[in-house]
């Protein structure tokens, strides 16, 4: 399944994502970067059992055309991938420049494999929209208008399982996860991630380090994707 070019919104995502091709081995410019090419090759560079496999996978389903969301940040094709570049370079930067200990095989998984849960689970309805024209038909408080239908972005789920623990089955259908791998998919959405705030709070004392991939996921969301 084809990519797209990273979007890049802002220089602080352009740097850091020239950074990340740079850590990784991919020339080229952070504006015509395909997002395939940046995530095939850095799984590829894991050297883990099974990440052939996994590869292989992502090819079968829409992972690399699929939106991040239907309503919010990168509610637009191709934000999934995206979103998991982000994320995954901002983790590996954290790693980094707060001396966190984890091996960069663990972020670049986490980050970049996160949002797996979201792979075949976004289909395409339609939906009217207002458009706004000085011609237009109809008239509200805006302006002159016509209605037009637009594609969108709608929920599908067949395998029902959660979000962050779904993740995490489906990677482990291809490759052990370790210990922090585990943790930090699971809890990527931090305390939002369960009812009982209780959870996440134990989770971080048993292992400090996922904040950051909580940390990394709202940032990447906040600071470098658009919604549409």
């Amino acid at each position: 399944m084809e990519g797209f070019v990273l979007h890049i919104v802002n220089d602080r995502q352009r740097e850091l994502v020239g950074w990340f091709m740079n850590k990784i081995g991919v020339p080229g410019d952070p504006d015509t970067v395909e997002t395939k090419t940046l995530i095939s090759t850095a799984l590829s560079s894991l050297n883990r059992d099974g990440v052939d496999k996994l590869i292989r996978y992502l090819d079968t389903t829409d992972f690399y055309t699929a939106p991040a969301s239907t309503r919010f940040h990168g509610n637009y094709a191709g934000a999934l991938a995206e979103h998991s570049v982000n994320v995954a370079a901002l983790l590996l930067r954290k790693n980094e420049q707060l001396a966190l200990g984890l091996p960069d095989s663990a972020c670049i998984l986490a980050g970049l494999m996160h949002d797996l849960c979201k792979v075949n689970f976004y289909t395409v309805d339609y939906r009217n929209q207002k458009v706004y024209a000085d011609n237009g038909s109809k008239f509200d408080a805006k302006g002159r208008f016509d209605w037009q239908t637009v594609p969108t972005f709608v929920i599908e789920d067949s395998f029902p399982c959660g979000h962050g623990e779904k993740s995490v089955i489906m990677l482990q259908n291809f490759l052990r996860l370790t210990q922090e791998e585990i943790l930090m998919i699971r809890w990527h959405m931090g305390p939002f991630a369960s009812a009982n705030d209780y959870d996440f709070s134990n989770a971080v004392n048993f292992r400090p380090e996922i904040v950051a991939m909580f940390t990394a996921d709202m940032e990447a969301s906040a600071l470098f994707e658009e919604t549409r």
